[in-house]
């Protein structure tokens, strides 16, 4: 069933608003700006501000997991696709999406929370399945946990996104991909 090009653009709007301020400084006010809508048109097609946001951030993240599964789908050594989705060109002043969330009080909604770990997991999954692929072929050391290191390698890509934006340096960002690039390496050496 087709949605209303209404109900279409309280989504956009909402999407493009998470991610500039936020979910608790957005308001049902900003996003009706935002969307060209009338007074009322929000509360039409949503039931509240939550329900609304909800759903933009389960369609970021289906859209946005879909491209990582693409992603992590590509031939070639395991380390290499790691090492490549590290160096991903990210928007890192601007911050994650997802990432930006997480400090907000909100995220003890299930409906923003939700999305936001299955993007989370979505890359945990990849990254632990690539490194459990090297373990495998011998490229990654026996005492190496690939769980716990993919762990590592995502803190170190969100961590590098929160100073970026913080200290408004992409510098910081790059810094924090290769230091994981590095913790990646360092592995690798004692393999060898």
């Amino acid at each position: 069933m087709p949605r209303s090009p209404k109900r279409e653009k309280l989504l956009e709007a909402t999407k493009e608003l998470l991610w500039e301020v936020g979910f608790e400084s957005m308001s049902p006010r900003d996003i009706q700006e935002r969307s060209a809508a009338r007074p009322g048109s929000l509360y039409h097609h949503f039931p509240s501000k939550l329900a609304l946001a909800g759903e933009a951030m389960n369609e970021i993240a289906e859209s946005d997991i879909a491209r990582i599964n693409a992603f992590f789908e590509e031939d070639g050594p395991p380390l290499e696709i790691v090492q490549r989705y590290l160096q991903l060109k990210r928007d890192s002043v601007r911050g994650c999406r997802f990432g930006r969330l997480v400090n907000e009080a909100s995220i003890e909604h299930d409906e923003l929370r939700g999305p936001v770990k299955a993007f989370f997991d979505a890359i945990h999954t990849h990254l632990t399945r690539k490194l459990m692929q090297a373990k495998d072929e011998g490229a990654l050391p026996e005492q190496v946990n690939p769980e716990h290191l993919a762990v590592s390698l995502l803190a170190l890509i969100q961590g590098g996104a929160v100073l970026a934006r913080a200290y408004q340096d992409e510098e910081r960002y790059v810094k924090a991909i290769d230091g994981a690039i590095a913790l990646l390496n360092a592995s690798l050496r004692q393999a060898k």
